[in-house]
Parts: structure tokens; sequence; C-alpha cells
């Protein structure tokens, strides 16, 4: 295994490692920027009626993830490393369980039971810009390599967001929730980095497709945490 960087042609290439640990560290800005994002929302003092319209956007990109992450586990190939379905199984039981504390939080803020089908509807009239949307847009369930860096991307950003979330609200009942899916979200990401890895190991020309995924990955998400911390709430 390389441990430092060799030249091949014009293309550097780093060994599995280190290119996931330059991606990390490239990935500072887009954290800090979402978590300002986040502050600004809060201390803007949105309403009830705002606050659930976000966090309804937030449920239906959890449910978005689920069904996009179990779905890549139904569709496995059967030489699919056994460790790596696993780890995988657990990710789309992990969106499930968000999909369901979202929920929760939204109940919890209105004091009634949520019509799930009602609020999908909803999200479907008027939709914000969501995370999930890019798992389509780079074609994830036909790209180990696009979905792993959403994991390690949007994922870490998940778990910034979610955290700095967490920080602001003063609900007991909801910030300890946020703490939890932070804490999912960030094995999420470190499960992006590893089947990153593993996957660029040895390949100039991957490494180079992916760098250049990720930046646009990047600019897509600070557009999108732009967007859904807007007051009123930006849609797309």
């Amino acid at each position: 295994m390389l441990n430092k960087h060799v030249d091949k042609g014009k293309l550097t290439m780093l060994s599995g490692t280190d290119f996931v640990k330059k991606i990390k560290e490239g990935n500072k800005e887009l954290f800090e920027t979402s978590k300002s994002n986040v502050r600004r929302f809060f201390a803007s003092n949105p309403s009830d009626k705002y606050l659930v319209e976000h966090f309804r956007g937030r449920m239906v990109n959890e449910a978005q993830n689920m069904y996009a992450i179990a779905g890549q586990v139904a569709s496995a190939d059967p030489s699919t490393d056994v460790k790596d379905l696993e780890l995988l199984s657990k990710q789309a039981l992990d969106e499930a369980k968000h999909f369901r504390m979202v929920k929760e939080v939204i109940e919890h803020i209105t004091g009634e039971k949520l019509d799930v089908a009602a609020a999908f509807a909803a999200e479907a009239e008027k939709p914000q810009a969501k995370g999930a949307s890019l798992l389509e847009k780079y074609e994830a369930s036909e790209d180990p390599a696009a979905l792993a860096a959403y994991q390690l991307v949007a994922e870490g950003r998940a778990e910034a967001v979610w955290n700095e979330m967490a920080d602001c609200v003063e609900d007991r009942f909801i910030s300890t929730r946020y703490a939890t899916i932070a804490k999912d979200e960030g094995f999420h990401s470190n499960l992006g980095g590893r089947a990153l890895s593993k996957l660029v190991e040895g390949s100039a020309e991957l490494q180079s497709r992916v760098l250049s995924l990720v930046e646009r990955m990047r600019e897509d998400l600070i557009e999108i945490s732009n967007k859904n911390t807007a007051s009123p709430l930006a849609v797309v």
C-alpha cells in the first residue's frame, strides 16, 4: 500500500487513506458555513409554523436516504463484501430511525399526530432543497464511488448540522434526538470514507474523478444549506 503520494503522469495519486484525509480537510469550509446558516436560522426565532415546515423537509430527506440506501442493499451484487453489506444495512436502519425521530419532533411541536402521507404530499407540492437529491443527481445507485463520496461529504455535513441544531434548540426533547441523529451521521460519513479509501486505492484516474465530483457536491450542498435555512424557507 502507498503511504505517500506518487506521480502517475500528470495525475498525483495518494494512498486511499490519505485521499480520504484530503477530502475531509477540504470539507471544513462547507461544514462551518452550514453551521453558521443553522445558527442564523434559529437566531431569527422562527415561528412554530416555520419550524414544522423546516423539519418536515428534514423528515422527508431522512426518508429519501432510507429508501436510497435500502435500495443499494437490495440490489447489491452477490460478490459484495459481507461486512460492507452489514454496515450499509445498519445505515438504512439508522435513516429509518431518523425518519421516525424527526416525525416525533414535529408531533412534539404541534401536539398532534402527524399525517405522514399528507406531509409527504405537502413537501412534494412545495419541495425544499435536500441533500438526498444529490444521490440521484450523481447517479449514486449506479456508481459506488459517488455513493461513498456522498456518504463522506453529505453525511459529514449532516453530522455538523444536526449537532449545531441540537446546540441551538433549547427544548430537550428535540435537542437530545438531534444529538443522537448527529452521532449516527458521523458513523455514516466514516462508512463512506472506509468504502472510498478502498475504491480509489491505486487509481489516480478515479481519484481525479472523485475530487471533481466532490467539488461540485460541496457547491450543491452550500446552495442547499442556504435555501433550507432561509426565512421564509425557499422552495425548489
